[in-house]
């Protein structure tokens, strides 16, 4: 399991329908890699704070397979950043990877907190108007971390498995639950994981405080 590519982006313009928009989603190939800080790779920009950044999603992450997945649903190439990840990785994926887990990533290590919930922005930088429902059916649209320590990160750098508290609580499956309004109870159980992120956490207990058992 390693590390495929390296990426990074700065605020642009991205026409679609209803105008521009400005985002950060398109991103560059870093080949010497990046520092990982608290806050994420340096040099890359955040334009939509609200739903994107912060220690909670310092990073986000996107498997091969999702990419090569979607690429052949297209019959288009979809290079590494193409999801606007941070990271592309070989091996893990999205029905692989659980929240809460613990990777160390070459010299540093982060914590998986959340799916990546796929919108409109994706759509638009793939030119792609059903992009949403390709990433979320199987859920393969990446998952975001917090750093637990800091560093470099380089292409080719190995990933390993530190610590994994919530076995059987992959991103795929935290992923359904939230888009499955009805599942009280897998909402209840996804806001009681540690390592969750705070944002998915209040949105699951709102759920469950208005549906009480």
């Amino acid at each position: 399991m390693r590390v495929v590519s390296v990426q990074t982006g700065t605020i642009a313009p991205l026409p679609g329908p209803g105008g521009v928009q400005r985002s950060a989603i398109g991103k560059s190939p870093r080949p010497d890699g990046a520092r990982l800080g608290p806050l994420g790779l340096d040099g890359d920009e955040i334009a939509d704070r609200r739903h994107h950044g912060g220690p909670e999603r310092a990073m986000l992450l996107v498997s091969t397979e999702a990419l090569r997945a979607v690429s052949a649903l297209l019959h288009r190439d979809l290079p590494p950043g193409s999801f606007g990840e941070n990271l592309t990785v070989e091996g893990p994926t999205d029905a692989d990877v659980c929240i809460g887990d613990v990777w160390a990533v070459g010299p540093t290590e982060i914590e998986v907190t959340s799916p990546r919930g796929p919108c409109s922005t994706l759509a638009r930088h793939l030119a792609m108007p059903d992009a949403v429902a390709c990433v979320s059916a199987p859920p393969r649209a990446g998952w975001y971390v917090r750093v637990r320590r800091e560093g470099m990160i380089r292409p080719g750098d190995a990933l390993r498995l530190v610590a994994r508290p919530n076995p059987g609580w992959t991103i795929a499956r935290a992923f359904v639950v939230k888009q499955t309004p009805s599942d009280v109870e897998g909402a209840r159980a996804l806001a009681a994981l540690p390592g969750l992120g705070s944002d998915w956490r209040a949105k699951m207990l709102a759920r469950a405080s208005a549906n009480p058992a």
